[in-house]
């Protein structure tokens, strides 16, 4: 049975939480007293990498055995993805993607983005590398095979994550409206053309997805709505809604349960979809994004 693995933005370590007995393991970054800011991840070949908000490195860790090496970039970075042994890393203080070779363990290409590239995603299907800026609301569309800008997009107010469909060809945004007392909106790009196809509004502050193909369901994780927002994909409408106790971040399915990381209670919430009944896991401080493996 897979594993959660969930960054901790306030704890020097990652939380592996077991899913046969939802008991939490520290996999430590760091035995430093120094916050390192971990906000997104990756997983190739049984290793874990870390992106880290408040550290000039990138760590990787052997899941195996518990080694964990650090890779020097000299800049912050808020997420990273592997692939074709390049890791591509998005800086929000340089508003850049940085392409590493991790072979030759050297940066090889840097490509702007817009103002605070906050998240990422990638796409095999079409060969493209999704970034999210959330200060000049802008998604950057780059091909990691010719490792080149292909075009912007413009969103609404302030994207704080961005997800291809299975497909390839559409862009799924949560545009967050961040710190403003209204709701966000919840919108649907070609990335072909970058036109807007749909939107929707939902609670305040949409930050997460997860995309549940089998139900045709889109789950999204409203952070200071305090909600869940269940979308029927077939109508593209809102047709639930899951009230949380505390601010929901990273979001993730399995099976009958819906596993949400809850920011300001340090917890992990499982939730079963079926029942309704709650159970609350404890993680690191500040948990955000997760990650099945």
């Amino acid at each position: 049975m897979p594993d959660l693995y969930i960054c901790n933005v306030s704890s020097n370590y990652i939380s592996k939480v077991s899913l046969l007995n939802d008991l939490e393991e520290k996999i430590y970054l760091s035995m430093d007293e120094k916050l390192l800011g971990s906000h997104g991840m990756d997983i190739n070949n049984n290793k874990l990498y870390v992106a880290t908000s408040d550290n000039h490195n990138f760590f990787e860790i052997d899941i195996e055995n518990r080694e964990v090496k650090h890779n020097y970039l000299g800049m912050s970075t808020n997420d990273l993805k592997f692939k074709n042994n390049y890791m591509y890393l998005i800086c929000g203080e340089n508003n850049c993607l940085i392409i590493y070779d991790m072979i030759e363990k050297q940066l090889r290409y840097e490509i702007k983005c817009g103002n605070y590239p906050h998240s990422m995603d990638l796409c095999s299907k079409n060969k493209l590398i999704s970034v999210t800026n959330m200060y000049n609301n802008q998604i950057t569309l780059v091909d990691y095979e010719e490792n080149d800008f292909v075009r912007n997009i413009r969103t609404s107010n302030l994207p704080m994550k961005s997800k291809f469909y299975r497909d390839g060809r559409y862009i799924f945004v949560c545009e967050s409206n961040l710190g403003n007392e209204i709701e966000g909106t919840f919108s649907v790009y070609d990335s072909n053309t970058g036109e807007k196809c749909k939107s929707i509004t939902l609670d305040k502050s949409p930050i997460d997805m997860y995309f549940d193909y089998l139900g045709n369901t889109i789950f999204v994780s409203n952070y200071l709505g305090n909600s869940i927002s269940i979308i029927d994909l077939s109508i593209f409408k809102e047709i639930s809604r899951i009230e949380i106790c505390g601010s929901p971040r990273g979001i993730n399915k399995i099976g009958r349960f819906l596993y949400v990381t809850i920011s300001d209670k340090d917890t992990l919430l499982k939730y079963d979809i079926y029942t309704q009944n709650e159970k609350f896991i404890k993680t690191g401080s500040e948990p955000t994004c997760m990650y099945v493996y």
